[in-house]
């Protein structure tokens, strides 16, 4: 039974360093890191990932060779503009870090042990180490947006596409992904997060919740997820029943458990 680390008292930058400490020796052998935030559109947070955070784990990771990098959604414009007016890039400029667009990288097909195929970057695979830094928040197709619908961002257009409109079982595509993509360590910003949708404009609504999670497995990330959604989402039980899907198939081809125990950081 793995840990859920969770804190209602530690601020962004506290908790991350926090994190990193408790997981240090699995960072102390990774030569080559990438570093996953939730870059959504033009958006800010808590559609895209708090900088505050991102600014702690590259401050924690000086000299060390990182490369961060994400893909907005394709239906938000046009992601090279959207990547040059994040936030995040000027957080990366500040730490002399790669900041890219996963569009604009090599891409590589892959099919798992079940037969399903993916078209992803290759970047984060050439990697020793992931660091995924998602924002918990509602998803009005897929239920919840945390830690396993993160990883979503190293899909090609098509996929994501293909996956959006129920051409490709979506359920499937974001549990096989983080099979293809083991990560290492995850900071979930619940602090401020966004009910009835995950960006505004779809109709999604920033509410405070007041809380900064992280651990090692993002089933039970996203299941502990559930639980403090639950204090402040309307539309809980039909979330709930759209989510479980894919974090009951997660949990079935061994990307992590819905057992978990929670230390208070």
């Amino acid at each position: 039974m793995t840990e859920v680390y969770y804190s209602e008292k530690l601020g962004r930058r506290a908790f991350a360093l926090r994190i990193l400490e408790v997981f240090k020796k699995p960072l102390e052998k990774a030569e080559k890191v990438f570093v996953k935030p939730n870059i959504v559109s033009y958006e800010a947070y808590p559609t895209t990932t708090h900088p505050e955070i991102l600014d702690a784990v590259l401050e924690s990771l000086e000299n060390r060779n990182i490369v961060v990098g994400d893909a907005p959604a394709v239906d938000a414009g046009r992601s090279k503009k959207i990547m040059e007016k994040s936030p995040l890039r000027e957080i990366c400029l500040s730490h002399g870090v790669s900041f890219v667009n996963l569009y604009s990288e090599k891409m590589t097909s892959i099919e798992s042990e079940r037969g399903y195929r993916l078209r992803m970057s290759a970047l984060p695979l050439d990697c020793d180490l992931v660091i995924s830094l998602p924002v918990l928040k509602v998803h009005f197709m897929c239920g919840l947006s945390g830690a396993l619908k993160n990883q979503f961002g190293y899909l090609s257009r098509t996929d994501r596409i293909l996956m959006h409109s129920r051409i490709k079982n979506i359920d499937k595509g974001i549990a096989e992904l983080n099979k293809a993509v083991p990560t290492s360590i995850y900071i979930v910003d619940a602090v401020e997060t966004m009910v009835k949708a995950q960006e505004c404009r779809h109709g999604g609504c920033p509410t405070d919740l007041g809380v900064m999670l992280g651990g090692t497995d993002p089933v039970n990330l996203d299941c502990f997820g559930l639980q403090l959604l639950e204090r402040v989402e309307p539309s809980f039980k039909e979330m709930k029943q759209k989510c479980m899907k894919y974090i009951n198939y997660a949990s079935e081809i061994g990307v992590g458990s819905k057992d978990f125990e929670l230390t208070r950081l």
